[in-house]
C-alpha cells in the first residue's frame, strides 16, 4: 500500500493545478474586464442621452432663424455653416415667465408676457402688451439672470424684422443691426392686465406678435485634449447688447466631457447633433459610443401658433 505521493504524481498535480489556476484566473480577468467594459459602456451612454436631451430642450425655444454657428468671430446660419464652424449658438425666448403664474392667488393665471401687441396703440418707442404681467416677467427674469436687470435691456423679437445674419448681434463698429427691439424700462396696469415696452430703439417694423428674450445660449467645445473636450452650455448673456458667450460674468454648466465629436447641422426643417464620447474603464483601455438627435424645427413652431390663437382667443 502506498503511503505518500511519487515525485512524478506530485509533479503532474502541481502541473494540472496550475493549468485550472491559470484558466480560472482568466475568466475571472475576462470577467472583470467584460464588466468595467459594460459599466463604462452604460454610463457614457446615459452622459450622452443626458447631454442630447439637455440640448434638445434649449433649442425647443429658440427663436426662429436664430439657430447660428461660430468659428471664432465668424458667424454662419446652421444651414449654411461648415463643418469647422464648431460653437452652436441660439437666442432663446424666455418661456419660464411665458407660463402663467400659477401661485397667483386671484387665479388669473396671467402670463408674465402675453405675445401680442396692441397694434392700434402701440408705438415705435413704446410697445403695448395686453394680457400681460410684466411684474411677473421682471421678477423672474432677475431671478434667473445673475445682473439682477429684470426686463431692462431684453429683447423683443417682431416677425420678419431679422434674419440669420443679424440676429441681435452687434457689428464690429458696435451699430446695432439687429432688427429688434430692445426694452428700456417697463409699465404695468395691474387693473388691466396690460403691459408697456418702452424701448432703448425705435421698433423698426410692430407686427401682432412678438417673442421676449433675455439670453442667447451656446453650446462650446472647450479644454480639449487627447482624452477628448469638455462641453459647456453657457447661457445668462446678451449679443444684443455686445456680451458674447466668452464675456465674464457669463453662466455655465458642464454638459458632458470626453467629447471626441461634436457636430451640428441642418437640413431642411430638421437639426441634427451627433455626439461621440469615450470613457477610460482602465488605464490602457477605452469605451466610446456614438450618437445623433433629430430634432423637428417645423413641428415645434406649429405648435408655438397653436398655442398662441389659443391664447389669444382666452384672453379676449
Amino acid at each position: 500500500m502506498k503511503k505518500a505521493f511519487t515525485m512524478i504524481e506530485l509533479i503532474i498535480t502541481i502541473v494540472i493545478l496550475s493549468i485550472v489556476t491559470y484558466i480560472a484566473v482568466g475568466l475571472i480577468a475576462n470577467t472583470f474586464t467584460s464588466s468595467q467594459y459594460t459599466t463604462s459602456l452604460n454610463r457614457i451612454n446615459l452622459k450622452v442621452e443626458l447631454a442630447l436631451n439637455e440640448i434638445e430642450n434649449r433649442l425647443d425655444y429658440a427663436i426662429v432663424n436664430t439657430v447660428v454657428k461660430r468659428k471664432g468671430n465668424n458667424i454662419e446660419p446652421i444651414d449654411l455653416a461648415e463643418n469647422n464652424y464648431t460653437v452652436l449658438e441660439w437666442i432663446g425666448y424666455d418661456v419660464d415667465s411665458f407660463e402663467a403664474d400659477k401661485n397667483d392667488t386671484n387665479k388669473t393665471h396671467i402670463p408674465g408676457w402675453s405675445g401680442f401687441c396692441d397694434l392700434n396703440n402701440s408705438t415705435s418707442s413704446q410697445i403695448v402688451t395686453p394680457g400681460s404681467n410684466l411684474d411677473f416677467t421682471d421678477n423672474i427674469i432677475n431671478n434667473l439672470s445673475s445682473n439682477s436687470k429684470g426686463l431692462s435691456g431684453s429683447a423683443i423679437f417682431f416677425p420678419g424684422n431679422y434674419d440669420y445674419d443679424n440676429v441681435g448681434y452687434i457689428n464690429q463698429n458696435n451699430n446695432d443691426k439687429s432688427g429688434i427691439s430692445i426694452v428700456k424700462t417697463y409699465n404695468y396696469n395691474q387693473n388691466s392686465s396690460t403691459g408697456y415696452f418702452n424701448l432703448e430703439n425705435n421698433a423698426t417694423r410692430i407686427t401682432e406678435k412678438y417673442k421676449l428674450a433675455w439670453s442667447a445660449y451656446a453650446v462650446v467645445p472647450t479644454n480639449c485634449g487627447n482624452d477628448g473636450c469638455d462641453l459647456e452650455l453657457r447661457y445668462n448673456f446678451r449679443p444684443w447688447k455686445g456680451v458674447d458667450y466668452n464675456s465674464n460674468g457669463v453662466s455655465k454648466s458642464l454638459l458632458i466631457n470626453g467629447v471626441t465629436v461634436f457636430k451640428t447641422y441642418a437640413t431642411q426643417n430638421r437639426i441634427h447633433i451627433k455626439l461621440c464620447v469615450k470613457d477610460h474603464y482602465s488605464p490602457t483601455k477605452t469605451t466610446s459610443i456614438c450618437k445623433e438627435k433629430v430634432i423637428y424645427r417645423w413641428l415645434r413652431v406649429k405648435i408655438e401658433k397653436v398655442f398662441h390663437y389659443l391664447l389669444l382667443f382666452l384672453l379676449f
